[in-house]
């Protein structure tokens, strides 16, 4: 990481360590890329610049005359080194097929063998957004575990053949692999662990996908292209006033509530040309209960598997309609 050392001007500390060995939340820095083996994402420039705030005092130069500067080297090192991470995911996965093959092993035996580090990697997808301080409410929780639990599915789907659960959701709800990009992996995540994992789990790694389905969904197929038909002058929530200027993104919570809006004409008039039953749509979105198992799901609380199964019959019933 010497683009960054270069930069701060780290200075030594009295133990004698110097550059980004000697900062606070050193590992959290070096490891930003995330390890591809255990299917963590890269970091968000929010939260590494938390941590380089965190050592402010420890610079040369001041952290907020050279943040932009140190953004534009993150993203550009980001640019560079996520292919190569990607590709050696796909490696390690082919790696991973070729040996279970040589073994001759089952379906059922490679998901044996599989299935603990994919748990793990979805009880630490909560605990890593629990312990962020700088998560200031329940829908960056939210999207912070979803941020952990894709990748972790994708590495996992890599490897076992999760057939009968396709076949269920090809009868339940036939256009899902037709969805935007993200939304059939979430599907298919909330379904697998819902199906499959023991009763003792944490089901919020189902909830969760369900709802970045709904999310990813709404987003692509109504908020994106409103935006493009539209302006904020149409618009008379200031959330969404934002979003249509681009200066935000809407939470799945925040298009609940704009979606339920009858101020919101021509939102609701753009919808209405997409969907056959705006209200029903609203009604749906905003269903109490499902609002009650979101927020359990972003806390240090277990998500039982008849809340999931709320979630997913939640789910279903919107992109039914989408």
């Amino acid at each position: 990481m010497g683009w960054l050392e270069s930069k701060l001007k780290i200075a030594p500390k009295n133990d004698g360590s110097t550059g980004i060995d000697s900062l606070t939340g050193k590992t959290f820095l070096q490891g930003y890329l995330g390890d591809y083996q255990k299917g963590q994402p890269e970091t968000r420039w929010q939260d590494f610049y938390y941590r380089l705030h965190q050592n402010r005092n420890r610079f040369g130069a001041a952290l907020s005359n050279i943040e932009a500067e140190i953004e534009r080297e993150y993203l550009a090192s980001l640019k560079t080194l996520l292919p190569i991470k990607d590709q050696l995911a796909k490696t390690d996965a082919l790696i991973d097929k070729i040996v279970y093959q040589l073994y001759g092993l089952t379906d059922a035996e490679i998901e044996l063998i599989e299935r603990p580090q994919y748990e793990q990697a979805l009880a630490d997808a909560k605990a890593d957004a629990l312990k962020d301080e700088t998560l200031t409410d329940d829908e960056q929780k939210l999207d912070k575990i979803a941020e952990g639990i894709l990748p972790a599915a994708q590495r996992y789907f890599e490897r076992i053949d999760p057939v009968e659960v396709e076949m269920v959701l090809d009868g339940e709800l036939p256009r899902w692999r037709a969805l935007p990009p993200d939304a059939p992996t979430f599907l298919l995540t909330g379904d697998y662990n819902l199906r499959s994992l023991p009763d003792h789990m944490d089901f919020s790694s189902s909830v969760i996908p369900y709802s970045k389905a709904v999310e990813v969904t709404l987003h692509r197929l109504i908020f994106e292209p409103f935006r493009k038909n539209y302006l904020d002058s149409d618009c008379r929530n200031e959330f969404l006033q934002k979003f249509m200027r681009g200066e935000k993104e809407l939470t799945l919570g925040s298009a609940m509530i704009i979606l339920s809006s009858s101020s919101e004409k021509a939102l609701r008039g753009f919808v209405g040309s997409i969907v056959s039953d705006v209200e029903g749509l609203a009604t749906t979105l905003n269903d109490v209960s499902m609002r009650d198992v979101r927020n359990k799901a972003a806390h240090d609380e277990v998500v039982s598997r008849d809340e999931a199964g709320q979630a997913r019959a939640w789910a279903f019933g919107i992109l039914g309609m989408v």
